[in-house]
């Protein structure tokens, strides 16, 4: 296929045929239209030569009489062989006739008014115009004054009229009858006979005439598409542009509309003649447009495919070169604008506006006041939208990276200037803060996973050492200093494997590895729970508890395993740290749809640290680390409160230690 586009010779085929087609098309379609007008489709032979016979008749009637009033003797009056006409004066006596009693295909008599001119004077004019309103009578002057000077064109008579009526009375008594005939029995040569056989030819290939025309547009149409897919090939070589295609496009435009135009304008001013040259010089001319056309075409196919169809244009060309022009002028301004700071800019601008402003109202002598008002308010209030439609853009934005929202992108369409770069600014921070997030959670996660290794890594030595330990506990020691090492050791190694503990525990829940089951959870039953557990353990210490919860169920979602770990390392938190001789209060409420848990006490030692300082890893409440905690209670509870859904939140008042849990209640 890419050989068949690129050969000359199938594209002069294809366009030879294009136009052998067009011709048969514009045949077909002046045969079917013919045939269409004088009902071919639907009537009988008869019938459609009776129309076809009708409209050459009457032609040949109007001719008759034309000729009559032009002067000529009617027995002179040229007609065809197949046609007689009758003339009668306006006294009924037949002034002429060459109709002889035959057989008629078609006859007509009608009346016939006389061709003459008319001059009108200004009072026949103005009598007129006087005479058209019946409630105003006409001056008599302008009655005796007006004049209708008719002349009849044929007998060159002349006649003075002063009202129209007159005139018509005149025209009537002056029209004839006129009766015209076509001959039944047709003589061959004559225009009748030959508009016969034409019919008669047409009518019995009517439908063959539909089917050509059908056929030659559709192949016209396939050989119009072949060629603009074949425009631009040439050989094997890709698509190219010829000398033709690089014409500037609106110039090529011209010159194709115009020789066009001059093709088939050309040839009906000249007045060529109704036989078979004129058709034939009139189909020559059509034939060459089309051809024009189809290259125009086949140029615009090439452009199309070279996407050269608007850069070659002379308008593009004028329009690029202003364009540069423009951008060049307003990069200089601009680049003179940005070196001076914001404030000096701006008055720069509005120093220049007021100017302009001034400079037309002076030139104007303040005529243009509302235009310059008018011009303000087209120009200067989008403006002003515009600024403050930005600056509500970068004010969302620095809200929301400020708020925590490290995914929020501030919109800087449609922004230009400063405010595109205060935008530009904005998203870089989002993206450094983002990069920082992200590099602390993996220095969190590694963290995790070293804590994690190490952990495992020490607890199999560990578990060695306890074991060896409890061996030498069975063992009967003779040396009281001997038993006295084994009991150390008994304690450090239990309390290293609770450190060990605690740190893997602390390492999941703050990772979320940990499985989590949420049920429904009664809290005033695990109050209970954990008054009977640590009652004893706290009134030993010398601490006295106090609970209060409401007396309906406080119900919330939660893992029962995990909020009683929470719970127990609270109350482990306040047997090593609370003041002896002090109130431990739990209190359950209820607020705004949370189910709230407060644990309160009063600590032993000086709280020289927050809230959020005890919550970090291995932060203990006592500075001299005296007990044996290891520092990551807290830790461990907020991170489990959290795998629950839930909010923990620490507070230091002095000596006062406060922890608050906060979780969803449900029905």
């Amino acid at each position: 296929m890419k050989k068949l586009y690129g050969s000359f010779a199938a594209k002069l085929v294809a366009v030879l045929l294009l136009c052998a087609l067009a011709v048969v098309f514009g045949l077909s379609m002046v045969g079917v239209s013919a045939l269409s007008r004088w009902d071919a489709f639907n009537g009988s032979l008869e019938s459609v030569t009776q129309s076809a016979v009708e409209n050459l008749a009457w032609n040949e009637y109007m001719y008759v009489w034309d000729q009559y009033q032009s002067g000529l003797d009617p027995q002179y009056i040229s007609h065809d062989v197949n046609f007689r006409f009758t003339l009668i004066d306006p006294e009924g006596k037949q002034i002429y006739s060459d109709y002889h009693d035959e057989p008629a295909l078609w006859h007509i008599t009608q009346r016939m008014q006389p061709n003459y001119s008319v001059e009108r004077n200004a009072a026949a004019e103005e009598y007129e115009a006087a005479m058209e309103y019946p409630a105003v009578t006409p001056p008599p002057i302008i009655a005796s004054e007006a004049q209708i000077v008719v002349i009849d064109e044929r007998t060159g008579e002349r006649a003075e009229f002063q009202t129209d009526y007159e005139l018509e009375q005149w025209r009537q008594a002056r029209s004839m009858t006129m009766r015209g005939y076509v001959l039944a029995e047709l003589t061959a040569g004559g225009k009748f006979a030959q508009r016969v056989e034409q019919v008669t030819a047409l009518y019995r290939t009517r439908y063959a005439l539909v089917a050509a025309a059908g056929l030659s547009f559709l192949m016209g149409v396939l050989l119009f598409i072949f060629l603009m897919a074949a425009a631009g090939h040439h050989g094997d070589a890709p698509v190219r542009e010829s000398f033709v295609d690089r014409i500037p496009l609106d110039v090529f435009t011209l010159l194709a509309i115009s020789a066009a135009g001059i093709a088939l304008i050309v040839p009906m001013e000249m007045g060529l003649p109704g036989d078979i040259v004129g058709y034939t010089v009139f189909g020559l001319c059509l034939l060459a447009a089309a051809l024009i056309a189809l290259l125009y075409c086949m140029s615009f196919a090439v452009r199309v495919k070279c996407g050269t169809l608007w850069q070659n244009c002379l308008i593009a060309r004028i329009f690029r070169r202003c364009r540069r022009t423009t951008h060049r002028l307003w990069e200089l301004a601009r680049d003179g604008l940005r070196a001076l700071p914001l404030i000096r800019r701006w008055a720069v601008i509005l120093g220049g506006v007021a100017l302009v402003e001034l400079f037309v109202m002076l030139a104007s002598e303040g005529d243009c006041a509302g235009l310059l008002w008018f011009v303000n308010l087209v120009l200067g209030v989008p403006a002003m939208l515009w600024a403050l439609i930005g600056f509500a853009r970068l004010r969302a934005g620095a809200g929301a990276i400020a708020g925590g929202d490290l995914n929020y992108t501030v919109d800087t369409r449609y922004l230009r200037g400063e405010l595109l770069e205060h935008a530009g600014d904005l998203n870089h921070i989002r993206d450094g803060l983002n990069a920082a997030v992200a590099e602390r959670m993996k220095s969190q996660h590694f963290q995790s996973e070293l804590i994690t290794n190490v952990s495992h890594d020490i607890k199999t030595p560990l578990t060695n050492i306890i074991s060896y330990v409890d061996l030498l506990e069975k063992e009967e020691l003779q040396n009281d200093t001997a038993r006295g090492y084994v009991e150390v050791l008994s304690r450090q190694s239990q309390r290293l494997k609770k450190l060990l503990d605690d740190l893997l525990e602390a390492s999941k829940a703050s990772t979320g590895v940990l499985p989590v089951s949420l049920e429904r959870c009664e809290l005033g039953v695990l109050l209970d729970q954990c008054v009977g557990e640590y009652g004893e353990r706290l009134q030993s210490a010398g601490l006295n508890l106090v609970v209060s919860k409401p007396e309906e169920p406080v119900t919330i979602l939660a893992d029962g395993r995990h909020l009683w770990r929470v719970f127990d390392n609270l109350l482990s938190n306040v047997l090593k740290y609370a003041q002896p001789g002090t109130r431990v209060y739990l209190n359950l409420a209820r607020e705004g749809g949370q189910a709230v848990l407060t644990f309160r006490n009063i600590s032993r030692e000086a709280l020289n640290l927050n809230g959020e300082e005890l919550l970090a890893r291995f932060v203990r409440g006592d500075s001299a680390r005296s007990t044996e905690g290891s520092g990551l209670g807290l830790a461990i509870a907020q991170s489990l409160t959290a795998l629950q859904g839930g909010e923990m939140t620490l507070d230091v008042d002095g000596d006062l230690f406060k922890v608050t849990l906060r979780f969803e209640e449900t029905k």
